[in-house]
């Protein structure tokens, strides 16, 4: 003989299978129907665009790569940004970089990959993730007008930002000709550079970043005679040139250096008519971090 349950509405199976597995489908589904939905977690945007110097392999200058691969910054990302800032710019943008940054030339963006770039394309990278996580509009709430002194809101696009391209990949290395019939190899900047200047320059004056510079970029240097000897890696070699040959190196270095042209900004301010040159840092494309 069947138990009885004395719960209201319960239908023994033993009495009655199909309606006992009709009740407990209806229940099951009722549950589901309850079921509170999980979060959907989407994956970061980001976005795919072209570098401006381009990544060469083993100095192969006809394969050389120009697609890269950025993504939008998260709060995890944020807070690994907020506890490299105690380390220093050159930890904080290497953070960064690193953070933002989904792959170059097909491969994944990893640290010694990145220290490889350009320091263009390294630039062009920090844009694109600003573009990623912020959008196009770069925003200061009071700009003063260094001509009139008025105070206003100005926004601008990232797009209004000059970019420039290195035509011909082999132009990473580039001749400068020097004082007194002697000409000098050099070559662009690159991260590791970077990330050498960065770690001195809280300690280091202009003049001794300069030196370090221009000691890992200068390949070697032809005399008048035409005698050629290496000098890279040599600071001492880069102390002993004349102020005026250190000048037109670095100038060469900035003139043939690709990337987001940030001192080439310029805007007309509506007040008093003036063109107003915008210099932007990195700061200014990350407020907040």
């Amino acid at each position: 003989m069947a138990t009885d349950l004395n719960t209201e509405g319960y239908i023994n199976p033993l009495d009655n299978p199909a309606a006992a597995n009709a009740q407990i489908n209806a229940l099951l589904n009722e549950a589901k129907q309850e079921e509170v939905a999980k979060p959907n977690i989407s994956l970061p945007a980001g976005g795919n665009f072209t570098l401006p110097g381009g990544y060469v392999l083993g100095g192969d200058y006809a394969s050389a790569r120009y697609d890269a691969e950025v993504r939008e910054l998260t709060g995890a990302d944020e807070e690994a940004l907020t506890k490299a800032r105690s380390g220093g710019i050159g930890k904080f943008v290497s953070t960064l970089l690193q953070a933002g940054t989904v792959s170059v030339a097909g491969m994944k963006a990893t640290p010694a990959l990145l220290s490889e770039l350009l320091l263009g394309d390294r630039d062009m990278l920090l844009l694109e993730i600003r573009r990623a996580t912020y959008g196009d509009e770069v925003e200061w709430e009071h700009y003063s007008c260094p001509w009139c002194g008025e105070e206003f809101h100005l926004t601008i696009t990232l797009d209004e930002i000059p970019v420039r391209r290195l035509d011909d990949p082999s132009k990473r290395v580039f001749e400068v000709e020097l004082r007194r019939g002697r000409k000098a190899f050099v070559r662009l900047p690159v991260g590791s550079d970077q990330e050498a200047l960065l770690a001195v320059a809280e300690r280091a004056t202009d003049s001794e970043q300069n030196t370090l510079l221009l000691s890992r970029c200068i390949i070697s240097v032809v005399e008048a005679d035409g005698s050629e000897h290496a000098v890279s890696g040599n600071p001492d070699f880069a102390r002993s040139l004349g102020i005026a040959d250190r000048k037109t190196i670095l100038e060469a270095i900035e003139k043939n250096q690709p990337g987001p042209q940030y001192n080439d900004v310029k805007f007309t301010h509506d007040s008093c008519g003036k063109e107003v040159p915008l210099f932007i840092s990195a700061g200014d494309l990350f407020q907040g971090l």
